[in-house]
């Protein structure tokens, strides 16, 4: 799911080019849809550890910003995906794959569910 997650990243940068330097925290949101587990790629100009509505922002319009999750984990409890997202992204933080990506300037960079507690990766 990493090599997943980097492509689509470097995919969204191809279309959409580097975010502004006032664009400092992006969620990589999760979801359930009618197409399955979905990740979704979301910029802010704010943050805030304490209080998540920074990122309680539109949902993204253009298709190329969401990530269907393989098809290997689609039949896992929400828990186990949120879990298996949030170690593939601290695994992508911590080896500095995230560095080579659109959100290498980030502040800040979290997962989560919607209407859930937001986890933090950086």
């Amino acid at each position: 799911m990493k090599k997943e997650i980097v492509d689509w990243l470097n995919n969204i940068e191809k279309q959409d080019g580097i975010p502004p330097d006032f664009v400092i925290a992006f969620n990589l949101g999760l979801m359930e849809s009618d197409q399955g587990f979905m990740m979704y790629f979301v910029g802010a100009f704010e943050y805030s550890e304490e209080d998540d509505d920074w990122a309680c922002l539109e949902p993204p319009s253009k298709p190329y910003r969401y990530l269907r999750l393989p098809d290997k984990i689609q039949n896992e409890s929400w828990e186990t995906i949120l879990d298996l997202c949030k170690n593939a992204l601290t695994e992508l933080e911590n080896d500095g794959s995230l560095n080579t990506t659109l959100i290498k300037n980030a502040k800040a960079i979290t997962t989560g569910f919607d209407d859930s507690e937001l986890i933090k990766i950086r």
